[in-house]
């Protein structure tokens, strides 16, 4: 990309490159948007397990983006959090999860969650985009 913008596709993530970037870091504004994280691995391949446990892979992905655009979850501003069949009767279970995920004393980000039908391939519950700053 050209300008001040730069595209972000650390290790430890898929590669997907001729595709999509992990994150966009847009300078001198400073903000990062990060594509949609699941729970993968490096090889694309689903940590499986409950929503709770995908969301915190995907949270832990984040990071791995964050930490290579030079930022890190405090300074998230916006996510929005897609789950496969969500049900208002798990909205406890979720709100205790995100307090969870949040760093101490940080800022909460505005936030939407969105129930979905399915997201990139079966089996994935949860995918979690987030705008930070840098």
């Amino acid at each position: 990309m050209k300008g001040n913008v730069r595209c972000i596709n650390p290790p430890g993530l898929p590669k997907l490159e001729s595709v999509i970037s992990h994150a966009i870091v847009v300078e001198p504004a400073g903000l990062i948007y990060a594509s949609g994280q699941l729970s993968w691995d490096e090889n694309g391949v689903l940590i499986d397990g409950t929503m709770l446990d995908q969301l915190f892979r995907a949270y832990a992905n984040i990071d791995v983006v964050l930490q290579a655009a030079g930022s890190s979850r405090e300074k998230i501003v916006n996510e929005v959090i897609y789950l496969v069949n969500y049900s208002p009767d798990n909205a406890g279970q979720l709100v205790a999860a995100l307090a969870a995920i949040r760093p101490t004393g940080s800022v909460p980000p505005a936030s939407t969650v969105v129930g979905v039908q399915s997201l990139f391939a079966p089996g994935f519950l949860v995918e979690v985009q987030v705008v930070a700053t840098t």
